[in-house]
């Protein structure tokens, strides 16, 4: 399925990442040896940090599209329809030739919803912009980043920066790089993992971390901890703790950061207080751990996976 082209199509948030198709199977135990184990249950949806994230947003009601690149297979149809599903445009993702999408195969702990991750990247390329895409960006409000498809990123910051619009960075857990710190840099609001900011900033002293941070053109800046809550900093010196709510049950904690995401973001673009954005990312993220799935949140309003 190749996607319409984008025409005068407006949306108020344009997200560039990498969408993928997750395979999720909760699981009584890791095992660290070769053996057989019976699964307790399985579901398979839709993933990716920013496409995540634009799926929480489209469920919360705003209007909202993916640029990427997918292979011409079953899995990046599967991708596109999940996206669809939720809402979310899939009219700027291209698709790529006998190209291969990405793919994860997701083991959930049963109990405590740890996981472990096996995937297989897409070959599809980098994304490169078009000009349909390019009047996208002009016309949105939002523009959301986490480092994927860098030289598209960039031209989108320039195009973003030009058009007024803001730019939003998420940067997860295990996902930094000094090649993406320009992105960091050029975006109004940063929710960052711990971890990230630690490796950007080269300290662990959270202090320190905002300090650094929150420099122009900084407009508010998250640091996540898990369930260690989060930390909100604003350039006028404003700083809370907001503490994570609790699961029950918790079942998995895949896609909780892109979903704090999505719904920080939702809370931005409704002019809510800093405070109250926090909290509702923390119920939201809290709410999608009681599911098996990273959108588990969204399947209330949107059926857009398989079981």
């Amino acid at each position: 399925m190749i996607p319409p082209p984008l025409n005068s199509q407006k949306v108020e948030v344009v997200g560039i990442g990498a969408g993928t198709l997750d395979d999720l199977w909760l699981v009584p135990d890791f095992r660290d040896q070769e053996g057989v184990s019976q699964a307790l249950d399985y579901i398979q949806m839709g993933g990716g940090p920013v496409a995540t994230a634009l799926c929480v947003l489209a469920v919360e009601g705003h209007t909202a599209a993916l640029l990427d690149t997918l292979g011409d297979d079953a899995t990046g149809a599967a991708i596109a329809q999940g996206l669809a599903d939720c809402g979310v445009s899939h009219a700027g993702i291209c698709q790529v030739p006998r190209a291969r999408s990405t793919r994860a195969v997701i083991l959930v702990r049963q109990g405590d919803g740890a996981r472990q991750i096996v995937y297989l990247p897409s070959n599809a390329g980098d994304l490169s912009l078009s000009e349909s895409q390019r009047q996208l960006i002009r016309q949105s409000r939002l523009l959301h980043l986490n480092g994927r498809h860098e030289h598209a990123a960039r031209e989108a910051v320039e195009i973003a920066k030009a058009a007024g619009v803001t730019v939003s960075f998420d940067g997860g857990a295990g996902r930094y790089r000094d090649s993406i710190r320009d992105l960091v840099l050029a975006s109004q609001i940063r929710i960052l993992s711990r971890d990230f900011a630690q490796h950007f900033c080269g300290s662990e002293d959270l202090s320190s971390m905002q300090n650094k941070l929150l420099d122009s053109p900084t407009q508010i800046l998250v640091i996540t901890e898990g369930v260690q809550g989060s930390h909100v900093a604003l350039p006028d010196g404003a700083r809370f703790h907001q503490p994570a709510f609790t699961a029950s049950p918790l079942v998995d904690t895949t896609g909780c950061g892109d979903v704090y995401h999505g719904a920080f973001l939702h809370g931005w673009l409704q002019q809510w207080s800093p405070q109250r954005c926090a909290e509702f990312a923390s119920q939201k993220a809290a709410q999608n751990a009681q599911g098996l799935g990273g959108r588990w949140v969204c399947q209330k309003v949107h059926a857009g996976f398989q079981k």
